[in-house]
């Protein structure tokens, strides 16, 4: 019997869910949260894959499974033509106060967004 999965902590939610091809495709590709945010840490936010693991609740081959996934779904939507949705993963999503230390820069506890004023 598999072990069941971790729970995946993640500190940001996309305003923007659906994305659609401008090809008018009824395909999808489902993004899940944790595959969403394992992208934004290692590819918005710069952080290593370890800092992004210890982040997320998860080992670093954990995360590293998940980062290529979402890299696969993403690059088969754009190659492809198919639409993008994120939805979906065993998440917990931190309200009130986020797990990164501060590192990453879009957390809802900092001021600032990439170097610019949020307000």
């Amino acid at each position: 019997m598999p072990r069941s999965k971790k729970c995946r902590k993640i500190c940001f939610l996309p305003d923007n869910r659906v994305f659609s091809s401008s090809c008018g495709s009824d395909d999808y590709v489902t993004l899940m949260l944790d595959e969403f945010e394992a992208m934004r840490l290692c590819d918005l936010e710069h952080m290593d894959q370890d800092s992004a693991a210890k982040n997320m609740n998860i080992s670093r081959g954990t995360y590293q499974r998940i980062l290529y996934s979402a890299h696969e779904k993403v690059t088969d939507a754009l190659v492809n033509g198919k639409n993008i949705n994120i939805d979906g993963g065993n998440c917990e999503v931190l309200t009130g106060g986020c797990s990164c230390s501060n590192l990453c820069k879009t957390c809802p506890k900092l001021k600032y967004k990439n170097g610019h004023s949020s307000k």
